[in-house]
């Protein structure tokens, strides 16, 4: 796959959902990141005292089963408190230079996870001798499973397949932007122009209840805090979601 094959495509970006209000000079942000930290902390309470109890000797059976359904409802309402923060634009960033082609065999396991569920191939085309990009690790890391399980979900359905693109400045994007691209496509299907313009909207998606229609929402508002461009494109069986991020 090459880079004249993403040129002429049009992409959609997440430019509608006004990511930076200048007015509010992040005292909602703020306001956020505070409540969702109170928040973790009163679950963190009854995480711990339901752990102490649930390790009692004789304690009964439907009582156990009880604290059990407490404690991983308090996981999940802690975890969901994350994504929150995440998709408030308030996640805390730890950034830093990386070197793509070190870090991707660092987390190849968990980009690899949904492919081997959904028994779909990916095709990796990683330019080599990356120059380093300035970006939160970890945050990076959480979009690219977003995007890679999302092309994965799309694809298994019908027999498709994936592809992961990585190219230095002048590839894809011109040279003097110093911008290193990442491109995830899958083949299977086509996203309506209508559709396309939802897909960074909190709650949308096609998928069953259990998705909650906030990953590539969450994804959005970081590439956002970290300077990381993101759009997503649909045409000829083909969806790409392309990241753009400046060299460290």
């Amino acid at each position: 796959m090459t880079a004249h094959l993403f040129s002429p495509m049009q992409f959609v970006f997440p430019t509608h959902l006004q990511l930076a209000n200048e007015q509010s000079d992040g005292f909602h942000q703020e306001l956020l990141r505070g409540l969702t930290h109170k928040l973790n902390n009163l679950l963190a309470v009854i995480q711990g005292f339901s752990s102490l109890i649930l390790m009692t000797d004789d304690l009964d059976a439907n009582i156990a089963e009880n604290m059990q359904h407490i404690r991983e409802a308090s996981v999940g309402v802690s975890n969901l408190s994350e994504r929150v923060r995440g998709a408030g634009g308030c996640a805390k960033l730890q950034m830093q230079a990386l070197n793509l082609n070190e870090y991707l065999g660092v987390v190849q396991t968990a980009l690899l996870e949904p492919f081997t569920k959904s028994n779909v191939q990916l095709d990796a085309d990683v330019q080599q001798s990356l120059p380093a990009i300035n970006v939160d690790p970890g945050k990076l890391k959480d979009i690219l499973v977003e995007i890679l399980k999302n092309a994965a979900e799309a694809a298994a359905p019908v027999g498709g397949r994936a592809m992961l693109k990585i190219a230095g400045p002048g590839a894809i994007t011109p040279a003097e932007q110093r911008r290193v691209d990442i491109l995830v496509s899958n083949t299977g299907s086509t996203i309506t122009p209508e559709k396309l313009q939802q897909v960074f909207r909190a709650f949308y998606g096609s998928k069953t209840s259990n998705h909650l229609g906030l990953g590539l929402t969450i994804s959005s508002m970081l590439c956002h805090q970290m300077g990381v461009q993101i759009g997503i494109a649909s045409e000829n069986n083909t969806t790409t979601v392309w990241l753009s991020c400046p060299m460290a």
